[in-house]
């Protein structure tokens, strides 16, 4: 059965998302860099990084118009490609994919740490200044690359995948072979008596990917409960203070949530479905579709839920206030001041 109505949902959700990324993104960015109060600190680079890298993911997923696909025990990483390239430069190519999605999740467990160490451990904020912040990058960085090093070496093709590979092209999607490449997530092997056989360069492979998953995903826990156990400990507090906190722990739980049900649930569903022989066909690419939607929703939620973000955004919008940066106070077209309620951006914000 033809899968190629996925052909054209892909094109739709791939645009619809690159172009949110594109704009909510540079948005984002804007008022980070103009409008964020002074106290924010080192956190405003981490969220910038986290726009660019966003931005980045969305062109590198417009570029190689990726496919999901379960067949034959095998999890099929396919991209299409623009140039007849050589096979290693087109294998780099894929596995770029491999590389920002596992960026995307030392990002998220990047911005818990800074959370956590300002909320509860302020006096190490240091470690997040200078040549230390840039050796945090550096370290998410080397971790997503593993990944791409992983999916490189670990997940060879080989004849039974190529025939696979080439019957999904022509029969599930209608597109020509040999202007597309891919990466087979196959974690077993068959006899001439048709008997599994774990592969055990592939597993090595997904116990990989699996160390970053739930390494990333419990940073991101434990820093997210710690900070929130901290924020409710706050005894005896203005009405203003308990109203940024309450903020603060709306956009935590939001943030948490997200990764968990658009990156962490799915791709570890993903993973397990050759293991267990379940064969989902073109409907995997369900994640696909998430992926490239995800970019574009992320800087909505802080834009939404960080009101300094939020009320500069709108001032912009409605030609009516212009907020000063770093200030308190924001002045309306007759001229005249007046004082907004002192909600600074500690640099627990997001």
């Amino acid at each position: 059965m033809s899968d190629t109505h996925w052909n054209h949902a892909l094109q739709i959700s791939g645009q619809i998302g690159f172009t949110l990324s594109l704009i909510s993104n540079t948005i984002l960015i804007f008022l980070i860099h103009f409008r964020s109060n002074r106290q924010i600190g080192s956190y405003k680079y981490i969220l910038m990084l986290f726009c660019v890298f966003t931005m980045f993911y969305s062109c590198v997923e417009m570029f190689l118009r990726p496919f999901l696909h379960i067949y034959d025990d095998t999890l099929f990483l396919i991209q299409r490609k623009y140039f007849d390239l050589g096979k290693t430069v087109t294998r780099v190519l894929s596995t770029t994919y491999c590389f920002c999605y596992a960026m995307s999740f030392t990002l998220f467990a990047l911005q818990f740490l800074y959370r956590y160490i300002a909320t509860c451990k302020a006096h190490l904020l240091h470690y997040f200044s200078g040549a230390w912040f840039l050796l945090w990058i550096t370290a998410t960085v080397s971790i997503a690359l593993s990944w791409q090093i992983a999916a490189f070496f670990l997940f060879p093709q080989n004849a039974r995948t190529e025939q696979s590979f080439r019957f999904i092209c022509q029969n599930s999607y209608g597109i020509d072979a040999s202007w597309a490449d891919y990466m087979p997530y196959k974690y077993f092997y068959r006899d001439e008596f048709n008997e599994r056989h774990p592969d055990y360069r592939n597993l090595l492979g997904i116990l990989q990917h699996l160390i970053v998953i739930f390494g990333s995903f419990g940073v991101l826990f434990y820093c997210g409960f710690r900070t929130y156990s901290q924020m409710k400990s706050f005894k005896g507090v203005s009405n203003k203070t308990r109203h940024l906190q309450y903020q603060l722990f709306r956009a935590l739980v939001v943030q948490t949530i997200f990764p968990m049900l658009f990156m962490y649930f799915p791709t570890g569903f993903l993973f397990a479905c050759p293991i267990l022989g379940w064969e989902l066909g073109a409907n995997t690419n369900y994640q696909v579709v998430i992926t490239q939607l995800y970019p574009g929703i992320d800087p909505m939620i802080v834009l939404m839920l960080i009101s300094d973000y939020r009320r500069s955004l709108w001032n912009i919008i409605c030609l009516r206030k212009s907020l000063r940066p770093g200030n308190n106070s924001y002045t309306n077209a007759a001229g005249t001041s007046r004082i907004t309620p002192a909600t600074t951006l500690a640099s627990t914000d997001n």
